[in-house]
């Protein structure tokens, strides 16, 4: 019962940090008059948090190896709760993007930990169900987002938005009086030289796909950089012997691809949706589209074992396939793309349980950094899904972006060929 306890509030916290990362989109424009400033500076509501968060992935999963998980998720769950309640009375911008960046700090905690705890502390026998709401949290989280912001919005100013965030205050106490003490690998000098040039290069990265992409240039260098560092040192933030497993790095690489369609799909959609639905209309379409698929990663998750793992990630993507497919040959019609928003959730949740479990099973040792890295490269894959498609639907029709989209899920199947599962039968 105590393992359950932990895992819901586990959850509950993932869900907070999904929502978080959709919660401000709707509110750029009013936050944009309010405070005097041009959008694209108000884009840095949205840029800022992602930074963080892409970056404290790594580095909550590398400070795991040599700080007890608690100790960790306590201290996210206060910076996190304690710049939402700071950014509800502030009207400067500047500080409220440095409110913005600290949420982040903490909110970046939330799924490596959780994925960590799972994985590695909890009870083996909450592994399936934990893993499966994962993904419903994540699914669940991206129409949530969108839905509550739009109903507070158009109850309120965009400053409830950070006082809602700081609900997260009731599992501090909850967390603190049940979460295990774990034990800990030996203590290592922690890389922030590293941490510094990583930092770097995710801020330039995000710059050239949200603002400029001229800023690739600064990200190649400090890639180089960063590359050459962790070659150099005895304790590096990443350690690239992790990248001597193929099967992870395919692994990861289909998970980066199916974040890159999560953040695509979100941005059209909503561009779709905008045409024809008022905020709070396509807020619920998201929602349920969320929900359903939700709901399909709990049913597959209860039903998923070492041996059906790679028939049930096939069965995503022909979702995909079917959602993408009916949006490029009937593009007129709105149901369609309701329909597509369904196809698209539930195929998110199908094949991110699939992949979750694919990596518990390849994971032998090494388990947190490489559970850094690979949500690392999630966060990534979403952002540049997002940057990516907000070019192209200005350069081409709706069915041609589809038709990318299309083409990256028959380019994630044929990646999955030849991932082996026999490891874990």
């Amino acid at each position: 019962m105590k393992n359950k306890i932990i895992l819901f509030c586990l959850l509950s916290t993932v869900l907070l940090g999904v929502m978080n990362s959709f919660f401000f989109n709707l509110a750029l424009v009013p936050i944009a008059k309010d405070l005097n400033i041009s959008i694209s500076f108000s884009s840095w509501f949205i840029l800022g948090y992602s930074i963080m968060v892409t970056v404290g992935s790594i580095i909550y999963s590398k400070l795991a190896e040599s700080i007890q998980l608690k100790k960790l998720y306590l201290f996210a769950l206060v910076i996190f709760v304690l710049f939402s309640i700071l950014g509800f009375f502030m009207d400067h911008f500047y500080l409220l993007v440095l409110s913005r960046m600290a949420q982040g700090v903490g909110g970046a905690a939330f799924i490596s930990l959780t994925m960590v705890a799972i994985i590695d502390v909890l009870d083996r026998a909450l592994l399936p169900i934990g893993l499966a709401f994962i993904s419903f949290a994540m699914a669940l989280g991206s129409g949530l987002g969108p839905l509550l912001s739009g109903i507070i919005l158009s109850i309120k100013d965009w400053h409830m938005l950070f006082l809602f965030m700081s609900c997260a205050i009731i599992f501090i106490p909850i967390l603190y009086f049940t979460f295990p003490e774990n034990k800990v690998e030996n203590k290592t000098p922690f890389d922030w030289l590293g941490t510094f040039y990583l930092l770097l290069c995710i801020l330039f990265l995000l710059c050239a796909l949200n603002i400029n992409f001229l800023f690739i240039v600064f990200c190649s260098l400090f890639s180089l950089v960063f590359i050459r560092h962790i070659n150099t040192v005895s304790y590096p933030i990443i350690d690239k012997k992790i990248f001597n497993n193929t099967i992870f790095v395919r692994i990861t690489s289909l998970s980066f691809l199916l974040f890159f369609l999560l953040g695509a799909n979100v941005f059209l959609l909503s561009y779709i949706f905008s045409y024809t639905f008022n905020p709070i209309q396509s807020g619920i379409l998201f929602f349920i589209s969320a929900l359903i698929g939700g709901f399909a990663s709990i049913g597959i998750g209860k039903n998923m074992t070492n041996k059906n793992v790679k028939k049930f990630y096939r069965i995503g993507l022909y979702i995909f396939f079917i959602g993408y497919l009916i949006s490029i040959f009937n593009s007129k019609i709105g149901i369609v793309y309701i329909l597509t928003s369904v196809c698209c959730f539930i195929a998110f949740s199908v094949v991110q349980v699939a992949l979750n479990n694919l990596l518990d099973l390849e994971l032998k040792e090494s388990k947190k950094i490489s559970i850094g890295v690979y949500n690392l490269c999630n966060f990534i894959g979403m952002s540049i899904g997002v940057a990516l498609f907000s070019k192209l639907v200005i350069i081409f029709n709706i069915n041609i972006c589809f038709i990318f989209l299309l083409a990256t899920v028959i380019t994630k199947g044929f990646m999955s060929n030849n991932i082996n599962t026999a490891k874990g039968n």
